[in-house]
């Protein structure tokens, strides 16, 4: 959370509610922290663990700023 403030770089964020290891309260801190552009798709199953949906997501989000050639 701490170093969530100062990122500048558009960010794709996914995460579930069953995390023992890194409990969905610490995500949400550190993302409503951070002011660059940024998308989120939760996983309410998901443990510390991510299946291939949200892979693909991230992947396709990805691309598509690789494609409109965004500045970073």
């Amino acid at each position: 959370m701490n170093f969530a403030k100062i990122l500048k770089t558009p960010g794709f964020y996914t995460w579930g509610f069953n995390d023992d290891t890194c409990p969905p309260t610490s995500f949400y801190s550190a993302y409503n922290q951070i002011k660059a552009p940024k998308e989120v798709f939760l996983v309410l199953e998901t443990g510390h663990w991510a299946y291939p949906e949200q892979w693909q997501k991230s992947e396709n989000w990805l691309f598509e700023k690789l494609k409109k050639n965004e500045p970073w």
